[in-house]
């Protein structure tokens, strides 16, 4: 599936590639009284249009969580302007800390999160000495992570699961009434990788955990991270994975890890390649 009109189609949509930095805001999802991206856009694309503009999101991030590929759609507010002048327009009223850098025209069909086929997080850690100039967007961790044995722990992820051990917000119990709903908590996970780099002028070693899947429960990925940041120091075996899958109980769950070292790298709105992942500079 593709976000582009076939010819003839109304282009009265316009779908927004977003960036943003996290740190500041309270998530993505607009909040009464909370700053956040969904609400900042809006009140870009609402001075732009002269009028309100409800913008939807193809997913949902939490406080603190970065985008680089972030997907939004809103009715187009400027039909007489190019796609190349709203995209300008819109950087120029917004704040710093949220880049628009593509605008497209699509047509009505197009739903940013039903759309979707997949979505790419990567977590980032660094180990040893922080680094200012991305402190923000890494975790900064002392000790030693075996790389391999975070690799043979994410492996166990990919495939379909249940993934109710990893679940936030109360949809990870047994009890929940969610868990009867659709899917439940199970989700499919496309890939899950493991990279890593020696940064000699920082003395550091720096690992990007890189998960796609087709959807993703809220807190899963840093639930996830938590996990293999259990094996990857030796605490626990890669098998203890699976039997977090199996038990799909989020109160025998692990920690989730901060928010700061996540971003939502991509949506993906074809089939999903694992060539449309963006490579982080590294050994793979």
């Amino acid at each position: 599936m593709t976000t582009q009109s076939e010819p003839g189609e109304e282009h009265s949509r316009l779908k927004l590639v977003i960036a943003y930095n996290g740190q500041e805001f309270s998530g993505s999802q607009r909040q009464p009284g909370q700053r956040t991206v969904q609400g900042e856009l809006e009140a870009a694309l609402a001075t732009l249009a002269k009028r309100e503009v409800a913008l939807s999101l193809a997913g949902r991030t939490d406080t603190g969580v970065h985008a680089s590929g972030q997907v939004g759609s809103c009715l187009d507010p400027r039909p007489d302007l190019e796609a190349g002048e709203l995209q300008r327009a819109l950087l120029a009223l917004l704040p710093k800390d949220i880049s628009v850098y593509r605008v497209e025209r699509v047509s009505a069909a197009f739903d940013p999160r039903r759309s979707a086929q997949w979505r790419h997080y990567r977590y980032r850690i660094r180990v040893g000495p922080r680094n200012p100039v991305d402190d923000t967007a890494v975790l900064c961790l002392d000790g030693t992570l075996n790389t391999m044995r975070l690799l043979h722990g994410a492996l166990r992820f990919e495939g379909e699961h249940d993934f109710g051990s990893f679940a936030g917000l109360g949809r990870g119990t047994p009890e929940s009434a969610d868990r009867d709903k659709g899917r439940g908590t199970t989700r499919r996970i496309l890939m899950a990788h493991v990279r890593s780099r020696m940064d000699e002028g920082w003395n550091g070693q720096e690992i990007a955990i890189d998960i796609v899947g087709d959807a993703f429960l809220p807190g899963q990925v840093r639930s996830m991270v938590g996990a293999l940041l259990e094996v990857g120091r030796g605490n626990v075996q890669p098998d203890w994975i699976d039997s977090l899958l199996e038990i799909a109980d989020r109160r025998q769950g692990p920690k989730s890890v901060p928010a700061k070292g996540l971003t939502l790298v991509q949506v993906g709105y074809d089939e999903w390649n694992e060539a449309s992942v963006p490579r982080w500079p590294g050994k793979a």
